[in-house]
């Protein structure tokens, strides 16, 4: 991102008038992700207003908008979007409906992974999965054919990637008679020992910033065959971690980590977007990097300094519209 002496800490300065309108549509339940009182501070100083967008109006009622920045799903909002760009082809919307759809579907999520340069490396690879669209297939006996040779332990996740309650119930199956009362359709993938480390990798445009956080504990290899404990657990049961101290974990280098996002997003063709990495260890001690998931546009809250970064992104945006002639500054941003 580039840089100039405009810096965001000059709060002292009283805000410009406002000359950029930026929408935003996102579920109640996702506002106070993306909107922080912070963020909006700092987009004042530097002329940007969020305005919230109204999805139930048509959108050509309103704004008008610089860019729109959405995270809602179904038909109808397509339409709406579809519907305004080709009446505003230079607003930028991000991202695209048609690209995001290609990550709202578990199992299909992970395809392009295979694809980049990183994973034709050897150093980034998906974990083995299958999809289920029959749960009887499961209840019987011979459930091997609908596993596709698939290794306990597994976790079981609802294929429709939403914004729903539903669309997080997942649980993790530690025998076969876990899988008798799954919800259909339902993707399974294989659940790999990482340690109880995740890093959770948010991508904004360019940039990247990989966090450390707790995840599900190792699995040890008694606990499959321990027919007094449950057959599957839902992972608000699963005791995570202690958070490992400062120190204690190797991060995943940031070069590795910039051009896994890097090659990522271009292949989604997103700008938005996380993804949940773990590293695991084959029986040769060998370290591999596995993506177990992509999310759109997610809670950048959780982000550290995530607000001149994502101020950044939409300024660059603007910079960088058809026929932009209003001066548009960066933000002086420390590279991570």
């Amino acid at each position: 991102m580039a840089a100039n002496s405009s810096s965001p800490a000059d709060s002292s300065s009283s805000p410009r008038p406002h000359t950029y309108t930026i929408g935003y549509a996102m579920l109640p339940n996702k506002h106070d992700t993306f909107v922080q009182p912070s963020f909006l501070d700092l987009a004042a100083r530097h002329s940007v207003r969020l305005e919230a967008v109204d999805a139930s109006r048509p959108l050509a009622e309103q704004g008008p908008f610089d860019i729109i920045v959405h995270k809602l799903y179904g038909q109808a909002w397509r339409a709406q979007l579809e519907a305004f760009s080709a009446l505003h082809p230079d607003v930028p919307v991000v991202d695209p409906p048609a690209a995001i759809e290609r990550i709202l579907d578990r199992f299909t999520m992970l395809d392009v992974v295979a694809g980049l340069g990183v994973a034709t490396e050897g150093a980034v690879a998906t974990p083995r999965q299958v999809f289920v669209a029959d749960a009887a297939a499961l209840a019987c006996d011979d459930a091997d054919a609908a596993l596709s040779g698939l290794r306990f332990p597994l976790i079981a996740k609802p294929v429709e990637v939403d914004g729903s309650a539903a669309s997080h119930d997942l649980c993790l199956v530690y025998r076969r008679e876990g899988l008798r009362g799954l919800r259909e359709p339902v993707v399974l993938q294989e659940f790999v020992n990482h340690g109880g480390v995740l890093f959770k990798v948010y991508v904004v445009g360019d940039h990247a910033t990989c966090v450390m956080r707790s995840s599900l504990p190792d699995v040890a290899d008694a606990r499959l065959h321990d027919l007094a404990a449950d057959a599957a657990a839902p992972f608000a049961n699963i005791s995570l971690l202690p958070p490992p101290a400062a120190g204690d974990v190797e991060m995943p280098p940031q070069d590795f980590v910039n051009r896994v996002a890097r090659e990522l997003r271009r292949a989604l063709g997103l700008h938005l977007i996380n993804f949940d990495l773990i590293r695991a260890s084959d029986p040769d001690g060998d370290a591999k990097y596995l993506i177990l998931d992509i999310n759109y546009c997610p809670g950048y809250s959780k982000m550290p300094g995530f607000e001149p970064v994502v101020l950044e992104f939409l300024l660059e945006l603007l910079r960088n519209r058809p026929g932009h002639e209003q001066p548009c500054p960066a933000l002086a941003l420390a590279r991570v």
